[in-house]
């Protein structure tokens, strides 16, 4: 929640709002925008912003509806702007009208945006049929690595390890006697040189960001394989259909950290990660009429990490300049509810 003068008021958080990865967008937003809120007097709130997954297109009638269904629902007058969630993650690293943002937390992709507007986009079409590089897609992508491991289709790797830990937790490893066995992790091998939302919300008074294809070719040559454990694999398999896709982004820190380690297949994915978002770059770049533009980095796997560090390196060499790094995405969500006001947005 931000004043005119652009002073954090108020700040709310709740749970994945993006519908096509399962999230209750309406839920989701009453809650965090209430949070926000807290004890604020509620005529002292001129306008809101909402940016969010699919608002854009095709499901902008739906997210329109749970927008306000959250603004109403927590005693505010009049009804909130909605804006994709594209937009507010460009507004959260600059006050400039026009640029390119390059996104991956829960979706990704990247757009050129100008004055609110996306101008073009290159994926963010959601994790069923698109959001390569997003933690999402890391996500899926360490369980089918896995997977593999463990049933003896391909090399071990951290990700035997690493991806039970994180989805089943130690007690229920230990239930199935499956503590997986300890071994050096496959080095890794340079690469060739790669080729390469997120779903939040935000509102005037504040909001909350929240945290939302391709394949990876794995080695098939047979190195320490991995004893198989149909129990552990059925465990894995009942963990992932049993929550929404969404809950699969857990696993892209698990990722970042396999490939930090040096393990060679999370390497292979976070690298493929980043050709992907460039990819998308390298897609929508030519729609964007100013070439000093800034360019923003948006999204938890964005922040740091190997994914970060490639994709910054590659947009570096793209732009002979470094690409701003996001802020808040509600914070970006209030800046744009400031502007609709007339008002210059907060520095």
């Amino acid at each position: 929640m931000l004043t005119l003068g652009g002073a954090l008021a108020g700040t709310g958080t709740g749970p994945g709002a993006n519908p096509n990865s399962g999230g209750d967008t309406a839920g989701a937003l009453t809650t965090a925008l209430s949070e926000a809120l807290g004890d604020v007097d509620r005529s002292l709130v001129l306008t809101g912003v909402f940016g969010i997954a699919g608002a854009g297109s095709a499901g902008r009638p739906a997210a329109v509806s749970a927008a306000r269904r959250a603004w109403h629902a927590c005693g505010l007058r009049g009804s909130p702007a909605v804006v994709t969630d594209i937009a507010v993650a460009f507004a959260a690293g600059t006050t400039a009208q026009k640029g390119i943002v390059v996104f991956s937390g829960t979706g990704a992709g990247a757009a050129v945006i100008s004055d609110g507007a996306i101008v073009r986009r290159a994926d963010g079409y959601g994790w069923l049929v698109g959001d390569e590089g997003s933690a999402v897609w890391l996500g899926r992508e360490a369980v089918r690595a896995a997977l593999a491991a463990l049933d003896g289709r391909s090399r071990p790797t951290l990700l035997t390890e690493s991806v039970p830990r994180a989805l089943l937790g130690q007690a229920v490893l230990s239930e199935l006697g499956a503590a997986t066995p300890r071994h050096q992790c496959t080095q890794h091998r340079p690469a060739a040189t790669p080729a390469p939302a997120l779903a939040f919300a935000g509102a005037a008074v504040n909001g909350t960001s929240l945290g939302a294809g391709g394949t990876t070719t794995l080695a098939r040559e047979p190195a320490s394989r991995v004893p198989q454990n149909p129990a552990l694999a059925q465990a894995i398999i009942k963990e992932v259909y049993g929550r929404p896709p969404a809950a699969l982004g857990r696993l892209g820190p698990v990722v970042a950290a396999a490939a930090a380690a040096g393990d060679a297949v999370a390497r292979r994915i976070t690298e493929e990660a980043a050709e992907w978002l460039l990819r998308d770059v390298d897609a929508v770049r030519a729609a964007l009429t100013d070439p000093s533009a800034p360019v923003v980095m948006h999204g938890s796997v964005l922040r740091d990490g190997p994914v970060a560090d490639a994709v910054r390196a590659g947009l570096r060499v793209r732009f002979d300049a470094d690409p701003r790094r996001a802020g808040d995405g509600a914070v970006g969500a209030a800046s744009l509810a400031i502007r609709r006001l007339g008002f210059p947005p907060p520095e």
